[in-house]
C-alpha cells in the first residue's frame, strides 16, 4: 500500500498535466492549480511517509532557537530489513521522476509557454528536493553513484582507446 502511494500523486500530477495541457481543453489556471496541489501532496508523502517506510530514510530541517536553520538526515543503521522490490520502486520513482519533469520543462522552453515553464519548474523543484534529501541520507546511493561515475569513466575511456586503435 505505501509503495501505491509513492507513484499516486506522482501519476496523478503527471495525469492533471498531460490532459489539462495536451487532451482535455481545461483551463490552464485550474490545470495549474490542481498538477501544483497533487505535487505537494506527492511531495509530502515521499518526504514523511514513503521514505521512512519503504527504505527507512528521513529528512527534515530544524530551526534553531536563535533562527538558523540545520538540516537533519537519518537513515536506518541496518538495511536488511527493507524489502527489496520496495526500495527500487522507491529509488525508481524518487529519480525517475524528476527526468520526467525535467523533460517536459525542456519542451515548454523549447515551445515558449512561459505559464507552463513556471509550472514545470515547480514539479523540478519538488522532485528535485527529495532527490537531493534521500540521496544525503542515504549511505548506500552515494556508493553506488560513484560506483557508477567510475563504470561510466572506464566505459568511455574503452570507447576512446577502441576509435583511435581501431
Amino acid at each position: 500500500i505505501v509503495c501505491c502511494f509513492h507513484f499516486a500523486f506522482k501519476i496523478g500530477a503527471l495525469g492533471m498535466y498531460l490532459l489539462g495541457r495536451y487532451i482535455l481543453p481545461v483551463s490552464f489556471v485550474t490545470t495549474f492549480i490542481i498538477t501544483v496541489l497533487l505535487l505537494a501532496f506527492d511531495f509530502w508523502t515521499v518526504k514523511n511517509v514513503t521514505g521512512r517506510k519503504l527504505v527507512g530514510l528521513r529528512w527534515w530541517n530544524e530551526v534553531k532557537e536563535d533562527g538558523s536553520s540545520e538540516w537533519v538526515f537519518e537513515s536506518l543503521e541496518d538495511q536488511t530489513s527493507v524489502n527489496p522490490v520496495d526500495k527500487n520502486a522507491f529509488w525508481l520513482g524518487l529519480y525517475g521522476w524528476p527526468v520526467i519533469w525535467s523533460s517536459f520543462l525542456i519542451l515548454n522552453v523549447l515551445s515558449f509557454d512561459i505559464n507552463y515553464i513556471i509550472l514545470m519548474c515547480i514539479a523540478v523543484v519538488f522532485s528535485g528536493s527529495n532527490v537531493y534529501g534521500y540521496f544525503k541520507c542515504s549511505k548506500d546511493q552515494g556508493q553506488r553513484m560513484s560506483e557508477l561515475q567510475g563504470r561510466f569513466a572506464q566505459s568511455a575511456v574503452q570507447a576512446v582507446a577502441s576509435r583511435a586503435l581501431g
